[in-house]
């Protein structure tokens, strides 16, 4: 490409040069053909102008020519030639069960089970708080049915439940809130875990899909030979194995 640009560079400045040599040359034959053709007087300013005004109009048209030139040539882009694509792997195709995985990983079952306790240690708290909120509602209506309270005293306890209330749903809010993170999280460290050690498989295999499925995302037709799901799900368990042989 850089090659085309010096010819065409080459190419604009050899056909500015022949312009302008015509440009000369035809000036002069005019001026010639001038003083042959007018009888020897005194040159009216007239006739100087009319040189000068053909002399502009060429140099005009050369100006246009060389423009146009130069833009036709500038205008062309570089081709901008892609690098090829190298291929991963061989062109082949594994697959993981992911019900399996699920099932048998030892990482899944571990965290699952402490989330799910920790679900179940905060719903039986905001149970017990909500049924002491409820038992205050219910002193509270019954003070008030026997006239027990004044007017102050019931507004202040009306305030106290009310503010208590509201409490216990901010509470409620935030630790639905934060379950919902550490869910989350483990879902993201349950797969990072699964890339890696698909990655180690697959680097025997050499394959250049590893796709996964599941009950959520049945396999029509599956060839058990390109199934991994156990290479895989020993090397995710290779840590804990190693915890309980020690």
């Amino acid at each position: 490409m850089e090659e085309n640009n010096e010819m065409m560079n080459e190419t604009t400045e050899v056909v500015a040069e022949e312009l302008e040599q015509e440009v000369i040359q035809d000036v002069e034959q005019m001026e010639n053909s001038m003083k042959e053709d007018e009888p020897v007087k005194e040159k009216k300013p007239t006739d100087s102008n009319a040189v000068h005004y053909i002399i502009e109009a060429f140099l005009a048209v050369a100006v246009i020519v060389l423009f146009i030139l130069h833009f036709m040539g500038g205008s062309k882009k570089d081709n901008v030639v892609a690098p090829p694509v190298q291929q991963v792997g061989d062109g082949s195709i594994v697959y993981v069960n992911m019900d399996s995985i699920n099932d048998k990983y030892e990482m899944v079952s571990l965290l699952t089970d402490s989330l799910d306790a920790e679900k179940q240690r905060q719903a039986v708290q905001f149970q017990n708080r909500q049924k002491a909120l409820e038992n205050k509602l219910a002193n509270y209506q019954r003070n008030m049915q026997t006239g027990q309270l004044t007017a102050q005293q019931a507004q202040y306890a009306e305030a106290s439940l009310q503010q208590e209330s509201q409490r216990l749903q901010n509470d409620y809010a935030q630790a639905v809130e934060a379950l919902e993170a550490r869910y989350a999280a483990a879902l993201e460290q349950i797969a990072d875990s699964l890339r890696t050690a698909c990655g180690r498989v697959n680097a025997q295999r050499n394959a250049s899909f590893v796709f996964t499925y599941g009950s959520s995302s049945p396999m029509m037709v599956a060839d058990p030979s390109c199934d991994i799901t156990n290479a895989v799900l020993d090397e995710l368990n290779k840590p804990f194995s190693k915890k309980k042989k020690k």
